[in-house]
């Protein structure tokens, strides 16, 4: 069952009309989220909704006045038979057999939304040991356990869009796992954009890790639609806690996704953030880490690759508020034809803590005379006794290293690319298996293939 599709917009009326809804959807809704909350989220959007901030001279994008015709908001789930984990006669990667389809990768289960409709299994597959659930059913059966993490580390009024993301949020998950517990497959939560239709996806990802537990999460973005994904992932490790997320982010050329991350880690917890934006026309990622347990690591491996008319806006954060943490952030980007990025780091370190270790690292190629990418790191360091360093690169292809290539008999615009694809690798050999470094990396090869012989 699922809502009527409604021609979205950021309104009072419309987001009047979502809340009627959903009440009529009942249990078969996607929404999570307090009618309260929502009325003061969207209160906190109109009241920011005007705000302008800096822009690079040549930013083509202005998120005070960015348009929202033709997408429809809907909500509901979708009943769907359960797939066998092994397809007869197909071989996989690890057969021998070629490369695995994208969505048939080893997994500990899943959650697939189409648009924001659930694709609810008939039957439930995947690790008994975790608890994997869309938002909306989480927090009828574990509403505490919701409740207690919705909005704690991303707050509602952080910005406009997570204001946005809360006032229509119709979809979602929840993913648990218990203490101790080591899960060796990933778990995979994708939105596929539906056909023909350029949806409004406002999606809430809460993921609770407990204590000495050891998973890897995949979230997909992928599809042939324009849609408008505006979302918020909010992540608890607990002591000792080890979590590798991992975002592949392949939407349709003409998609706009926007994302909050943010986490929290406990003592000697280890968190690394893996992502890989290689679609959309507008890309705007955060991640912020609070580190606020001795011995807590973070991490944030990122690459995108802005082509087109596409643009990337990236930006990580990490305070350290504890001693002996440890923080390292690698950004590898490329852009192309008309392609922009942008990419901010920030790094804080409080007052009070010691022995903390914090690198920042942004490099990035522009591969066209149009294409612009602008890279902004930054300290604040309240401590003695820590070690922190930041850097930034924007340039061209090295002459000399092409040279070099040519001179073994390769041609330039092979030679081009070849080194193209070798300077994402720094971010890309830290991703958490050799079937995704294999994944991101022939979709990166794709996408080179389709740039000019010559830069």
């Amino acid at each position: 069952m699922t809502a009527d599709a409604l021609e979205f917009e950021p309104s009072a009326a419309m987001l009047g009309a979502a809340l009627d809804e959903l009440d009529d959807l009942g249990a078969a809704g996607g929404g999570a989220i307090d009618v309260t909350v929502r009325r003061a989220a969207f209160a906190a959007y109109v009241a920011r909704a005007a705000e302008r901030e800096r822009f690079p001279a040549r930013w083509r994008h202005d998120y005070a006045t960015l348009r929202f015709d033709d997408l429809r908001w809907s909500s509901g789930r979708m009943r769907v038979p359960a797939l066998p984990r092994h397809v007869p006669g197909r071989r996989d990667a690890a057969d021998g057999g070629g490369d695995a389809p994208a969505l048939a990768v080893e997994n500990a289960g899943g959650l697939v939304h189409l648009g924001s409709i659930f694709l609810e299994p008939e039957r439930r597959a995947g690790d008994p040991r975790v608890t994997l659930l869309a938002l909306a059913d989480a927090r009828r059966t574990l509403r505490p356990r919701v409740d207690d993490l919705a909005g704690a580390i991303v707050p509602l009024d952080t910005d406009r869009f997570t204001a946005l993301a809360t006032a229509f949020q119709n979809c979602g998950a929840y993913v648990e796992i218990p203490a101790d517990v080591e899960v060796d497959a990933p778990l995979q939560l994708v939105w596929a954009s539906r056909p023909g239709e350029a949806s409004a996806v406002f999606s809430h990802t809460l993921v609770r890790v407990g204590a000495n537990a050891r998973a890897t999460i995949v979230e997909r973005h992928v599809g042939s639609a324009e849609s408008f994904v505006c979302g918020i992932v909010e992540v608890e490790l607990a002591a000792g806690a080890q979590l590798d997320y991992v975002v592949v982010q392949n939407a349709d050329e003409g998609a706009r996704v926007i994302v909050t991350r943010g986490a929290r880690c406990g003592t000697g917890a280890r968190l690394g953030w893996h992502v890989a934006d290689l679609g959309g026309a507008l890309v705007r990622t955060t991640h912020a880490t609070r580190l606020g347990h001795e011995r807590a690591e973070a991490a944030l491996n990122a690459l995108f690759f802005a082509r087109g008319f596409g643009h990337v806006d990236l930006r990580a954060d990490v305070e350290h508020r504890a001693s002996a943490t440890r923080s390292r952030t690698i950004v590898r980007g490329v852009a192309t034809g008309r392609g922009q990025a942008r990419v901010r780091g920030a790094i804080e370190i409080r007052a009070g803590t010691h022995g903390c270790d914090a690198t920042l690292r942004a490099d990035a190629l522009v591969l066209s005379r149009d294409a612009y990418v602008e890279a902004t790191p930054s300290l604040d360091i309240g401590a003695n006794d820590v070690s922190a360093q930041h850097a930034a690169t924007v340039g061209a292809l090295d002459e000399e290293q092409l040279f070099y290539v040519q001179s073994r008999g390769i041609a330039r615009g092979r030679a081009e690319r070849m080194i193209a694809l070798a300077f994402f690798e720094p971010a890309i050999s830290r991703f958490p298996s050799e079937a995704l470094r294999d994944e991101v990396r022939t979709a990166l090869d794709a996408d080179l293939d389709e740039v000019p012989e010559t830069f």
